[in-house]
């Protein structure tokens, strides 16, 4: 065994190795990506206030002492309605997440020797909802030794998470059905590049068919195919784990359309972040940088509740973000009104990107 021969090989495979932009991503840059995404989203943070919005029914000096106790505890960021409002349309139309009513026969049934019970709200994930009753009924609990009701006669119901609404299965079938999305734009970032350098989009000139019939072409394809996965997948959902979804005909519809407008809009994505790839290694660079960063900050395998408000607020920038929402809201809550201007920003997004893609696209080898 030769040392020189060693050492010289190293040499060649270190220079190689530094020429390699998928290895020295995948080995070095990748796991650094990972730390930082799981480490900014599971990392201890300072407690930040929740929203809560709570009617008040039945006005008097306990229900408010209530109110103000809940505000003064920091733990929510307290918006009282007027008694006037319908609170369930009022969830609904502004996809509230908790909501705590003080109901009309509160303070009678309290001063008559009863209990008065809260009742909490809203269209929170279990888990939020778990968690947001815990915080409030800990207030309740010290407001019930601190008026000597040993009995308890405060008490808080939650009505959150009951219905079609109460499984976490319920949650992770939208979510991966966003991945399934997000798959077809990581194939188009690498077809682009593929089809240029096998001169198949040189074959393509050829044959009479414009690019944006080309991109049309792939998004009916890839539309089917999610059609015969997601299928697949809610079959799993509920069959396999009891998911309960709400898939009337209108569901169903409004569904297949926030598909069907996330779909050109990723694919048109997919083809962009193609145009700039000028090899396979640029190729998986490229598509891992845009997939993975947005696959853990869109709410597709957890909650971004549990984020950091500051992963939160970044969230909203991104478009399988709104895809999702959209999707939770029509399958697990069965509130479409509530979709309508996500709908709209994907729609309006579609269709931007399907145009740049197009204009941008060439069939000749760059």
């Amino acid at each position: 065994m030769k040392f020189k021969n060693i050492s010289a090989y190293l040499v060649l495979h270190t220079r190689a190795y530094m020429r390699s932009r998928s290895a020295i991503f995948f080995q070095i840059a990748f796991p650094i990506i990972l730390i930082l995404l799981f480490g900014a989203i599971f990392a201890p943070t300072t407690y930040s206030p929740s929203n809560l919005v709570i009617q008040n029914d039945s006005p008097s000096a306990i229900t408010w002492e209530i109110v103000d106790a809940i505000n003064a505890s920091g733990l929510f960021k307290v918006h009282v309605i007027s008694q006037s409002v319908n609170l369930s349309h009022y969830i609904s139309s502004n996809t509230v997440a908790t909501a705590l009513e003080i109901p009309g026969n509160f303070s009678s049934n309290l001063y008559s020797g009863h209990q008065g019970v809260l009742i909490l709200k809203g269209e929170a994930s279990p888990q939020v909802a778990d968690s947001e009753y815990q915080l409030i009924n800990g207030i309740i609990t010290q407001i019930n030794y601190r008026i000597g009701n040993t009995s308890q006669k405060l008490v808080l119901s939650s009505q959150i998470a009951i219905g079609s609404s109460d499984k976490t299965i319920n949650y992770y079938v939208p979510g991966l059905i966003g991945f399934t999305v997000l798959t077809t734009m990581f194939n188009m970032v690498y077809t682009v590049p593929n089809f240029r350098k096998e001169k198949i989009f040189r074959q393509l000139s050829f044959t009479g068919i414009s690019k944006s019939e080309w991109i049309l072409s792939n998004v009916i394809h890839s539309f089917v195919m999610l059609i015969i996965s997601d299928i697949i997948l809610v079959a799993i959902g509920i069959y396999v784990f009891g998911a309960s979804l709400a898939l009337s005909p209108i569901n169903i519809l409004v569904t297949g359309v926030v598909l069907l407008t996330g779909l050109i809009f990723f694919t048109g994505i997919g083809i962009l972040a193609g145009l700039i790839s000028d090899n396979e290694e640029t190729v998986a660079v490229i598509g891992n940088l845009i997939l993975f960063p947005m696959m853990f900050l869109s709410g597709v395998f957890f909650p971004l509740e549990f984020a950091p408000a500051y992963l939160v607020e970044i969230s909203k920038f991104l478009p399988l973000t709104y895809f999702i929402n959209s999707l939770i809201s029509v399958m697990v809550y069965n509130n479409i009104p509530s979709v309508a201007l996500q709908i709209v920003f994907l729609v309006i997004s579609s269709i931007i990107v399907f145009v740049v893609a197009a204009r941008l696209f060439s069939w000749k080898q760059r």
